[in-house]
């Protein structure tokens, strides 16, 4: 993911750019959250640099709080440094999103991304920023680590965008590496890396399609034994819906579940249409909100913009 909002610069090339900065931005923000009299608030909140957030927000009641992250450079380019930290103190629940679809530029200089989240007793998180696009020459390095309670919960989703397709590009020229770890409890739940090297050739693996979707969930209790399977037989209805609405690119599409241990869930959907592909991944996450917390799912209202 990539924080964002909308300003941008355009180069003589027409390319969306960041305007160079002292060799690169460099931004940290620490973002605590607590509950406090039945309202999950920001109890610390310090940055340093064009990386911030909006205002707290509560529009499903005071417990679970919304926030959208912002980055006024719009993206991130050569040299760029992005940190972020996260925790969540015990009992405290909070939905994170963006303001729409972050972008790594074409750079000379890598950009690194560094998220560190901690979920604390009995919270609850909800990591659901928009869609990556990764630009033909990016050069970047993104790193998210979570670290959840015995107790806690927490679902996170990323969409990875491999060049702007609308635009007749490809990945011809590209370095970009990205790690996700997942710690429960102290023990290492998860670790996935991505690679890609030169030449994008990720197209082939993702079966001709250029659109890749993770959603992952840590549940306190075990997840049931049938969920994946309900959650493929929806992603499958959804997928075949969009293909009949869509045109012949989102026939493409496709989706599957795993619990790959009983307190974790992995759904990936790769396809041609990011709104195809985060449209099935918010459908999963309708589904397994209820059980890690409850609730029913209600989208973002800027996801609406």
């Amino acid at each position: 993911m990539t924080f964002l909002s909308p300003s941008t610069e355009a180069s003589p090339a027409g390319d969306q750019v960041l305007a160079p900065y002292g060799g690169g931005w460099k931004a940290r923000l620490s973002l605590e959250i607590a509950l406090r009299d039945g309202r999950s608030v920001a109890s610390r909140l310090a940055h340093d640099g064009p990386l911030r957030v909006q205002k707290l927000l509560w529009p499903e009641g005071p417990r679970l709080a919304h926030v959208i992250l912002l980055h006024p450079p719009s993206g991130l380019a050569a040299g760029d440094s992005l940190s972020f930290d996260l925790r969540l103190r015990p009992e405290a629940e909070l939905l994170l999103t963006t303001p729409g679809a972050g972008r790594w530029y074409r750079a000379d200089a890598p950009a690194t991304q560094t998220v560190s989240v901690a979920v604390d007793e009995g919270a609850h998180l909800e990591w659901l920023p928009q869609e990556t696009i990764l630009h033909d020459g990016v050069s970047g390095d993104q790193r998210m680590r979570v670290d959840i309670g015995e107790r806690a919960s927490a679902v996170g989703m990323e969409v990875l965008v491999l060049g702007r397709r609308a635009s007749g590009e490809r990945l011809t020229q590209a370095r970009f590496h990205s790690r996700l770890s997942l710690r429960r409890a102290g023990r290492l739940l998860y670790d996935e890396q991505s690679r890609i090297d030169g030449a994008q050739t990720g197209a082939a693996a993702l079966g001709s399609c250029h659109v890749s979707g993770l959603l992952w969930a840590v549940s306190p209790d075990p997840l049931p034994d049938d969920l994946a399977d309900a959650l493929e037989a929806d992603l499958d209805r959804a997928l075949e819906a969009s293909a009949e609405h869509g045109g012949a690119g989102e026939a493409a599409a496709i989706g599957g579940a795993s619990r790959v241990e009983p307190h974790l869930m992995l759904v990936r959907v790769v396809g041609r249409s990011p709104q195809t592909v985060r449209g099935a991944l918010a459908l999963a996450w309708a589904r397994l909100r209820p059980l890690l917390r409850q609730r029913e799912a209600v989208p973002p209202r800027i996801w609406m913009t």
